[in-house]
């Protein structure tokens, strides 16, 4: 007796067949379960499945042409053509083939032929292959990310693998009220008539996580480790670029990658981008938060949640702006770990709000009773006054651009800043072979 089963993801509907009961190894595809009147005369593809009988001499259930292969945590496609012009996929897992899946040139018709190991896997890769392929040109993209709802709306995280984007999805749920993971690996992006909207789907890799919603697109955020959190706005050929990696699809194909690039190229231009730079961390999923949901944070909510944050105790890395603190800290390339202030010193460099208007990231030169006296050690003349309750936080590390990190209570680097603080009249002369240096790299970039 022929078993078909229908399943609608998107709004795209594809069918399942089998000879045999095949629904234990599609638990994941049920919450996307339909009749078949919703299909009509609108499927996408069909799949017939197959178990094939082992070769005793190891002939290949279907001969091919290789064209590429593609290998990810011990996942392995193969994929190729045979010389009818059917497109075929092996599937692996380890070193073990799970099956073999044969697609008609449109992708209309599909056949999978299942081995006896992990034929669960081979199916819903097949099925993941199929969708990709089938819908590339309907304005559909399954994409390689996390999505998380929020007041009714889709955010996805892209990345590479290992980057992440499942974490940071956790931070959100974890740090912001209101959020639901709708997938963790592989969801759908559709741009309708009514605008962008984000699916979940059946394939959630490695966390189960397989919900049948649909949310109209709130923004999407590239991510990239990073010894400090910052965000800005993805445009243009970035915001392309982005996308062009975190899509599926046969880009080999020219057909198939101009209906991609399409679709890629209408994202973004309409899509809200991001590129967030992150730490594992409250921060970088508030920050991230309030830029994608359109609250653009000022400098003074910026410094406001670090403080906070490490006033209930959490170190924040902070990036430190400008030449204030050169040559022990490097504007724009380094940041400083920020704690919570124990007992302030002569020497520490500390985030105080000085002369009652602006906050500074400067070293003590001196404490009488309540009042501190700071100085930037890449100042040349000037201080700043403040009280002890000004002193928001003490830096313990400096965190380089390669994500190294420097004790900044170092007893030679102590030592070393007590010297700088005691050569401040002749500063100007020490620094003069620095400036020089970047004076003759400004001339030579302008030649």
């Amino acid at each position: 007796m022929l078993n078909t089963r229908f399943y609608k993801v998107a709004g795209h509907v594809f069918a399942v067949k089998a000879e045999f009961a095949f629904d234990g190894m599609l638990e994941n595809a049920g919450p996307f379960e339909c009749p078949e009147s919703d299909a009509g005369s609108s499927l996408i593809f069909e799949l017939n499945i197959e178990n094939r009988e082992a070769s005793a001499d190891g002939t290949p259930a279907v001969e091919f042409v290789e064209e590429t292969r593609q290998e990810d945590e011990g996942q392995r496609i193969v994929c190729g053509h045979t010389g009818a012009g059917e497109s075929v996929y092996e599937f692996y897992l380890g070193s073990s083939l799970t099956g073999t899946l044969v697609c008609t040139p449109d992708y209309s018709s599909a056949k999978l032929l299942l081995e006896d190991s992990f034929p669960k896997f081979a199916l819903n890769n097949s099925l993941m292959v199929l969708y990709a392929l089938s819908t590339s040109k309907m304005g559909t993209a399954l994409f390689h990310a996390a999505v998380v709802s929020h007041s009714g709306m889709g955010y996805l995280f892209l990345g590479k693998s290992g980057t992440g984007k499942s974490t940071h999805a956790r931070l959100w749920l974890k740090y912001i009220d209101g959020c639901e993971l709708i997938n963790d690996d592989n969801p759908v992006v559709r741009i309708r008539e009514d605008g962008i909207w984000v699916y979940g789907s059946p394939w959630s890799g490695k966390t189960p996580c397989y919900k049948n919603v649909a949310l109209p697109l709130g923004g999407i955020v590239l991510l990239s480790q990073a010894p400090y959190n910052k965000i800005r706005r993805l445009e243009g050929v970035e915001a392309y670029a982005a996308l062009v990696i975190s899509i599926s699809g046969k880009r080999w194909d020219r057909a198939m990658a101009d209906s991609l690039h399409q679709t890629e190229n209408a994202l973004a231009k309409s899509a809200r981008m991001y590129y967030l730079e992150c730490l594992p961390d409250e921060a970088a999923a508030k920050i991230c938060f309030d830029a994608v949901a359109a609250k653009t944070p000022t400098d003074a909510q910026i410094m406001a949640e670090a403080i906070r944050l490490v006033q209930s105790g959490v170190c924040v890395t902070f990036p430190v702006n400008g030449r204030s603190m050169l040559p022990f800290v490097e504007g724009g390339r380094e940041s400083v770990v920020l704690a919570k202030p124990q007992k302030v010193k002569v020497g520490d460099v500390v985030l105080a709000f000085v002369e009652g208007s602006r906050y500074v990231v400067h070293r003590v030169i001196a404490l009488e009773g309540e009042s501190v006296t700071l100085m930037g050690d890449g100042n040349l003349a000037g201080v700043e006054h403040c009280t002890l309750n000004d002193v928001k936080a003490i830096a313990t590390h400096v965190v380089g651009a390669n994500g190294r990190r420097r004790s900044m209570d170092f007893l030679p680097r102590r030592c070393a800043a007590k010297l700088w603080v005691w050569l401040c009249p002749v500063r100007k002369w020490l620094f003069l072979p620095r400036r020089v240096c970047a004076k003759l790299r400004r001339m030579f970039k302008t030649v």
